[in-house]
């Protein structure tokens, strides 16, 4: 298989994510300025979760288009949208974000999410987007930033040590773009791409015990993530504290706690294209 029609290694933690946090994220979808019959572009669907929360939107007189450069990809999207109501609402197309084989001023919302940090060219890409739609349209798109996303309930001194690994190698590692911390960004992005009325949403999503399996899945796939990231930059003594409190099988995990709290900071900017 060549590598573009690969499911990406970060879709595991990307669904597990989407599991966790479905009610929030769903909500979010729900405030979007869609109307029964509207015509909404998903670009860079992924595994289609919000394509399938933007069919139930768009209602039986409109349709979804589900574009991602994947093809396996959207064999994974297909698979998440036929298990909803609406299916029969959404279109698969496999194409390159940035040269979408769609006219222009076709779809009343563009919906771009969580996947600015593997596209380049943030303004480009929403540029793009905005052609797309109609004069007077909006387009959405949902981020976080890699620096502030995840809050958790770490001893203090133990978080600054973490948080210092963390943020070491995020400044040392060539494959982190700056779209990894797009979400800081968001207004001025939209704002450079020539959208108008630009709005924006910073949700906190929390979570306390106890936590479902799909929290619980989601903070192993985080919490595994976040201690190959740091762990050669925490000296001895750190680490094991670390591994006491992030390993499943330690008798100190983490999200064991009965007092374990947990905060999620998502973004979401809408702007309307120029009439």
């Amino acid at each position: 298989m060549a590598e573009s029609d690969e499911i990406p290694p970060y879709q595991n933690a990307l669904g597990a994510f989407h599991d966790a946090f479905a009610d929030e994220l769903k909500a979010m979808v729900d405030t979007l300025p869609i109307r029964d019959g509207d015509r909404v572009l998903d670009l860079a669907c992924g595994d289609g979760r919000f394509s399938r929360w933007l069919a139930d939107r768009v209602g039986p007189g409109g349709f979804v288009v589900a574009l991602d450069l994947r093809p396996s990809y959207l064999e994974l999207a297909r698979g998440t949208v036929s298990a909803g109501p609406g299916a029969d609402r959404v279109a698969f197309v496999s194409a390159d974000a940035f040269r979408p084989p769609l006219p222009d001023g076709a779809f009343d919302l563009a919906w771009c999410a969580q996947s600015l940090r593997s596209l380049p060219d943030a303004v480009g890409l929403l540029r793009g987007m905005a052609r797309l739609v109609r004069p007077g349209g909006k387009v959405a798109v949902l981020e976080e930033d890699a620096m502030h996303h995840l809050i958790l309930p770490w001893p203090e001194d133990l978080e600054l040590a973490v948080r210092r690994a963390e943020l070491e190698a995020l400044a040392d590692s060539i494959q982190l773009p700056r779209s990894y911390y797009a979400g800081r960004r968001l207004p001025r992005i939209a704002a450079e791409a020539g959208l108008e009325d630009v709005s924006v949403w910073t949700r906190a999503i929390d979570r306390t015990a106890p936590l479902s399996g799909a929290e619980r899945a989601f903070l192993r796939l985080e919490l595994a993530a976040l201690r190959e990231r740091s762990a050669d930059r925490l000296d001895p003594d750190e680490l094991a504290v670390f591994d006491r409190l992030a390993l499943p099988d330690s008798d100190a995990y983490l999200p064991d706690r009965p007092d374990f709290a947990l905060t999620c900071i998502e973004r979401l900017v809408v702007g309307t294209v120029p009439s």
